[in-house]
């Protein structure tokens, strides 16, 4: 583990806001540089104040003899805020058939992109596409901060588990004027992504690195090509338990490795069976891999014998220390939606086994990576790639409101607005944080995740946030007996609308959990002052709570990989439903009412 950082700061020294505004104005003299030769600033129906107040000579070339102060005085003035709808037309020109190279290259950013990263399109709308170029060493420092902490490395010979896939949508391929392709770039995650990046993994070059296993990765680079979710948890729980000094669980979010854990309970006996046979078994979806991954599965009989001696120890925290004396951390985003399943992870894991968040990443951009590890919800922004700048969510929406990182002021909370290196201009994120401090070092600032901005339930005159609802489930926990996750829709079955939780737990349902809707309305009424109003006069009634059967969470990710074409252990299911297929498939699998 990394040593642990200095406590923040409330307040910046001048020599730190000095830095910090250096700091951002000469990114943005680099990104204003960079893509002002791009298709979409040329065309783009946002910016037309900011190219009329630029210096372009009769070649349209940019011309820049201010200042860094003076040019971001002028981007400041002249630069609204933007929304994904701005940039749809000009980044579907990478779909259309033919695709042109003429037609796509230096489209958002220089050149041609390395991929194309699709939104999860988990949360109700379509998937969001944003291209993905390659940086200078000195504007990608995110992503290799991102990527040093995602893969660390042991002294002791230890393993990580790493549940990346390298799955993707589909494949563009811009063409020349003879008809050829130029470049194959896949359409896929993020993480994806950024996995091909790191390992030099190509797309035209899987079938060869399909048959690779990085030396201090558990699974072989097969396993990331299974699309199937179940099966792709099965083989990454496989070679993990072949493995005795894993020390690391990556999984991205802890929802997924809470899918991983209980894939290995779930299959316990299967799994050291396979290990003791050193066969893979015939199951859907592997068949196109596995070849590469019985070549890297040797029988074993001695680790089966050890893990059967083992056994499944549930029954008291620490199984998996157990199963990995050398297990030391759980790598995973565990802040906002994806707290709640922590506590079943840690009865895994037990406690000398640490939950650490790794960054706050989006297809968008890579936004903060953790300040300190003992710390699930304080990440650090990294503002050497991006402008990122602060919009209030009690002022108007509006950009001469936007507040940058040298004068973002701790314990308020902002909407994160970036201008990317990717081509996107005071972008709006979605996502509210808090500025919990500064950096005392560096001076940048410190936050924690709140929610996504228009992520609410309304029934009537209230609109009750993605952050009260967690409230009100972590203040009744108890009640229920422990909550592993859950989501809310609204409920007309009565003639009164009215909230439905619907639940997971974490075991046997708590004593009193008859008292729980009365418990989440009080509750409610708490939080949420329109709540209190509208219920108090019928307009809302007292919420039921609706129990689903064990795994139904993570049966719904794997119904969306398998039905949406989303990547494997990176689904996240959103607290507000409101997909009538979505809330049919969960209502689908309730067993009982309170």
């Amino acid at each position: 583990m990394d040593s642990l950082p200095p406590a923040p700061i409330t307040s910046l020294t001048p020599e730190l806001v000095q830095r910090l505004r250096e700091q951002a104005l000469d990114v943005l003299s680099y990104l204003v540089k960079t893509n002002s030769t791009t298709t979409y600033f040329k065309e783009s129906g946002v910016l037309p104040r900011f190219r009329a107040a630029l210096p372009f000579s009769d070649g349209s070339q940019l011309d820049l003899d201010y200042s860094a102060k003076e040019l971001f005085e002028i981007y400041h003035d002249n630069v609204g805020l933007s929304v994904y709808e701005d940039y749809l037309p000009v980044i579907s020109r990478f779909f259309e058939q033919p695709c042109n190279k003429s037609s796509v290259e230096n489209l958002m950013a220089p050149g041609l992109p390395v991929f194309i990263a699709h939104s999860s399109g988990t949360s109700g709308g379509a998937a969001k596409y944003f291209p993905k170029y390659r940086h200078p060493e000195n504007m990608s420092r995110a992503m290799t901060e991102t990527a040093r902490l995602a893969n660390p490395q042991s002294n002791n010979a230890g393993k990580n588990c790493i549940t990346f896939s390298l799955a993707y949508r589909q494949i563009v391929t811009p063409l020349d004027e003879d008809g050829d392709i130029v470049k194959h770039i896949p359409v896929c995650l993020l993480t994806s992504g950024l996995g091909r990046i790191e390992n030099n993994m190509p797309v035209e070059e899987d079938a060869f690195s399909a048959t690779l296993k990085i030396s201090n990765y558990s699974s072989p680079i097969a396993v990331s090509f299974i699309s199937n979710y179940k099966w792709f948890l099965f083989m990454h729980a496989l070679f993990a338990l072949v493995e005795p000094k894993l020390e690391t669980i990556n999984t991205v979010f802890t929802t997924c490795c809470r899918d991983l854990c209980r894939t290995i309970d779930d299959h316990w006996e299967d799994l050291v069976h396979c290990i003791e046979t050193g066969v893979i078994p015939d199951i859907d979806g592997i068949a196109h891999v596995k070849d590469n991954l019985q070549r890297f599965l040797q029988s074993s009989p001695d680790r089966a014998e050890e893990l059967r001696r083992i056994g499944k120890a549930t029954d008291a925290p620490g199984w998996f220390k157990q199963v990995w004396p050398q297990l030391r951390a759980i790598l995973a985003n565990a802040s906002g939606p994806f707290a709640s399943v922590v506590p079943e992870i840690q009865h895994y894991v037990g406690p000398d086994v640490s939950v650490q968040t790794v960054a706050i990443a989006s297809s968008e951009a890579y936004l903060a990576v953790v300040y300190d590890p003992r710390d699930l919800n304080l990440y650090k922004v990294i503002g050497s790639d991006d402008v990122v700048e602060f919009l209030p969510v009690e002022k108007p929406e509006e950009s001469k409101y936007l507040a940058q990182s040298w004068n973002v002021e701790t314990g308020r909370k902002y909407e994160v607005v970036l201008t990317t290196r990717d081509g996107f201009w005071r972008y709006r994120l979605g996502d509210v944080v808090e500025i919990a401090g500064f950096d005392p070092c560096d001076g940048q600032p410190l936050i924690r995740y709140i929610e996504r901005r228009n992520m609410h339930i309304r029934l009537a005159n209230e609109v009750t946030t993605e952050t009260q609802l967690r409230d009100v489930i972590n203040a009744t926990s108890d009640l229920f007996g422990g909550v592993s996750e859950f989501c809310v829709s609204a409920d007309y079955r009565q003639a009164v609308a009215r909230y439905a939780f619907l639940v997971e737990l974490q075991g046997d349902p708590g004593a009193n959990i008859s008292a729980v809707p009365a418990a989440l309305h009080g509750q409610l009424q708490k939080h949420n002052e329109n709540y209190l109003k509208d219920s108090r006069v019928g307009k809302i009634g007292v919420p039921c709570v609706r129990v689903v059967r064990p795994g139904t969470f993570g049966d719904f990710r794997e119904w969306k990989v398998r039905t949406k074409g989303a990547a494997s252990g990176q689904v996240k299911v959103p607290v507000v439903i409101w997909g009538n297929a979505d809330r049919a498939w969960l209502e689908e699998r309730v067993m009982y009412d309170i």
